[in-house]
């Protein structure tokens, strides 16, 4: 019998990390400009813990096109969905557009869309209109909130109402805005600080449908903030391509940043045997668990696409639970 090499020995000290194909714990990386051979090897490496890879902004059309298309294929290939970023579409909108665009995204092999009006002011009616169109072409439709500007930031009460009209339209997650640099916009302060009360306010608005979200993320410690309050299973954005195994070790506690070796005290195992069948307890946070009064059947009613996130044998999370044979 073949023993294990030494770096799979370890079993995560941060259990509950599902893998490909999933509905949680999704990662996002932003690509702003990566040269085709670190793409590739990058996703040789990590394409297991990447979901979607994004060209940020619009920055593919700055790419020759068959570069953009051999990225797009790569993705593909490793089983990663690419998209552009959501400033492409507000361009499109301006430029009269945005119908033609969607339909060239598609043609082009993108199953994935982002709506988003964090720099223009896109009228609430074409913003759904966008997502139900794109809906209905069978796209993965990923909408933004929040506004890229310096120091302006949306009310929750405001984010909350348009994060379920757009779950209604058609809307598979809602991306909260953070930009690439994660500082002075959306929920972070201009040091990339999370303000935790405007967190804890969007998940208590939101309930269960607050596990729709995608945090952009792009500093460590947001990342740190995300998995311990949030569990391993927090979907996350804007994430470097460099930061992609970094993100993961955070995800199984395989970083000092969210190994806690008291939980496997309170399984009465001591820090120095026995550790590696220790089972930490991390129940997720009531907001990823619980509804409320008022929107607990909202998870029900508007469930994610299982298109892409099932399990090995088709099954999705939202699937009732099967019976055992008597």
């Amino acid at each position: 019998m073949s023993e294990n090499y030494w770096s799979q020995m370890l079993s995560d000290p941060l259990p509950g990390r599902v893998a490909k194909p999933r509905l949680s714990g999704l990662t996002m990386v932003i690509d702003t400009g990566l040269p085709l051979s670190v793409m590739r090897d990058l996703l040789q490496t990590g394409a297991e813990y990447v979901d979607f890879w994004k060209f940020g902004f619009a920055s593919s059309s700055v790419y020759p096109s068959e570069v953009i298309a051999n990225k797009i294929s790569l993705c593909q290939e490793y089983g990663v969905l690419a998209y552009s970023g959501g400033t492409s579409l507000e361009i499109a909108f301006l430029q009269g557009i945005w119908q033609k665009y969607v339909d060239a995204q598609w043609a082009a092999g993108i199953r994935v869309l982002e709506v988003s009006d964090g720099t223009i002011d896109l009228p609430l009616k074409v913003r759904r209109d966008m997502i139900r169109a794109a809906h209905a072409k069978g796209f993965t439709v990923l909408s933004e909130v929040g506004k890229k500007q310096p120091g302006r930031f949306l009310p929750v009460g405001e984010q909350s109402v348009l994060i379920q009209g757009d779950l209604r339209a058609g809307a598979d997650y809602i991306i909260v805005e953070g930009r690439e640099g994660g500082m002075g916009v959306g929920v972070y302060d201009t040091d990339g600080n999370v303000r935790e009360n405007d967190v804890q306010a969007l998940l208590n608005a939101l309930g269960p449908l607050s596990t729709r979200l995608i945090w952009e993320a792009p500093l460590k410690k947001q990342q740190i903030y995300y998995v311990n309050t949030l569990s391993n299973r927090v979907n996350l954005g804007n994430v470097y391509p460099l930061d992609l195994v970094p993100l993961e070790s955070l995800r199984r506690g395989l970083r000092s940043d969210t190994l806690s070796p008291s939980q496997y005290a309170t399984e009465g195992i001591s820090h120095d045997s026995g550790a590696l069948n220790a089972i930490p307890q991390n129940p997720l946070p009531n907001a990823w668990t619980a509804g409320t009064s008022g929107n607990k059947d909202a998870w029900k009613k508007h469930p994610p696409r299982p298109t892409l996130w099932v399990d090995k044998e088709g099954h999705s999370p939202n699937d009732p639970p099967r019976r055992g044979k008597s």
